[in-house]
């Protein structure tokens, strides 16, 4: 049976970036975030706030808590210094109510990206290419609202001038 949604539970996410020279797996994290949880708050408290790393892929973490536990997340991620034995620091960059919000910060703050000219339909667009393979059309026109959507098969007919 699916719950309605005004009686799930209301979850926070915080983007986190880890820095560390050590490679570091999202267990590691976890086990960092909440032994930091609890010898600040308490075991009760760190009960009520459900802390679990959704996903990790370096250098990036989304960590998942109840609504409510921003601040005492934010500050037990502060008192991190060490992973696993390897020093390591947890930066909170951006808190949201859903995921896909933090998926698109780290889209945003992922720049390494290469910009070139595509030929596209007879036309010549400017494109930034990102890591993911991703393309985005830049057109400079009347309308630059107007979003050009392309499919695999266009991506295989570009001609790229760089």
């Amino acid at each position: 049976m699916r719950l309605r949604p005004s009686m799930r539970e209301n979850y926070r996410y915080i983007l986190t970036r880890v820095v560390s020279k050590e490679q570091i797996d999202a267990k590691d994290i976890y086990l960092a975030i909440s032994d930091s949880f609890n010898s600040l708050f308490g075991e009760i408290q760190a009960s009520y706030a459900w802390v679990a790393v959704m996903e990790y892929s370096q250098p990036y973490t989304i960590i998942r808590f109840r609504r409510g536990y921003e601040q005492k997340v934010e500050t037990a991620m502060a008192t991190v210094t060490n992973i696993k034995g390897a020093i390591a620091v947890l930066h909170p960059l951006k808190t949201s109510g859903t995921i896909k919000t933090i998926r698109e910060e780290i889209c945003k703050s992922d720049n390494s990206y290469r910009s070139c000219r595509v030929k596209f339909h007879e036309e010549w667009f400017s494109v930034r290419i990102l890591p993911r393979g991703w393309i985005d059309l830049k057109e400079k026109g009347i309308n630059p609202n107007i979003p050009l959507y392309i499919t695999e098969e266009d991506i295989e007919d570009l001609h790229y001038d760089e």
